[in-house]
């Protein structure tokens, strides 16, 4: 990525990155002071896992606010890295969707069933760029893990109806990562440039993960 963060003062000198620096600061004190503060299980036993994924969830709905880019940092598209957004309480899709990745994975959550999912979503409002979460359950379940709620459900949301054209909201991946690798998620191949171009300058996406 050549153009998500730029030198500190200088807005238009951009410092090249990898997309998968988003998810590697799991052992930072920010996020560990964060892990303490949810209170997850103590135990790794069957069921610990989604409890931990749900709190997590739970916990960056409750402490992050939406925000777009351009009213936070005054660019159209800045991602900020996980610490960044829980010190400043604020972000926006990619944002918060990094952060609550991050915090799962650094829970002990294998990195094999988190993903950051990079793609669009389809609503009665029209089509918008859009970055969400989707975590393997222990029982072999997708569940989508829309981070940009203010209050998640009482438990988990499978992921596939809200692929379904038939949905009102319609989440439609193109790309997906964890700390070690990305793919490409259509048949045709995609280029991230792309779904940049269609992150830019867009609306907030509704929200349909209820």
């Amino acid at each position: 990525m050549w153009d998500k963060r730029a030198v500190l003062g200088y807005s238009s000198v951009y410092i090249p990155t990898d997309i998968r620096q988003w998810l590697s600061s799991t052992d930072s004190e920010v996020i560990q002071r964060a892990l303490q503060e949810i209170g997850l299980p103590a135990a790794r036993e069957a069921g610990s896992f989604d409890l931990r994924a749900w709190r997590i969830w739970d916990y960056v709905a409750r402490s992050v606010e939406y925000v777009t880019d351009k009213r936070a940092s005054g660019l159209e598209d800045f991602w900020l890295f996980p610490e960044e957004t829980l010190m400043l309480h604020k972000g926006d899709c990619e944002d918060t969707s990094f952060l609550l990745a991050t915090l799962m994975l650094a829970s002990g959550i294998s990195e094999h069933c988190v993903r950051v999912v990079l793609g669009k979503v389809s609503s009665p409002e029209g089509a918008f760029g859009h970055a969400w979460v989707v975590y393997q359950s222990e029982t072999g379940i997708w569940c989508l893990l829309e981070s940009t709620l203010d209050a998640v459900p009482s438990q988990l949301v499978p992921a596939d109806p809200f692929t379904q054209p038939s949905n009102q909201y319609q989440y439609q991946p193109q790309f997906c990562l964890n700390a070690s690798h990305l793919w490409s998620m259509t048949q045709v191949k995609a280029q991230m440039a792309d779904w940049v171009k269609l992150r830019t300058g867009t609306k907030r996406a509704k929200r349909g993960c209820q």
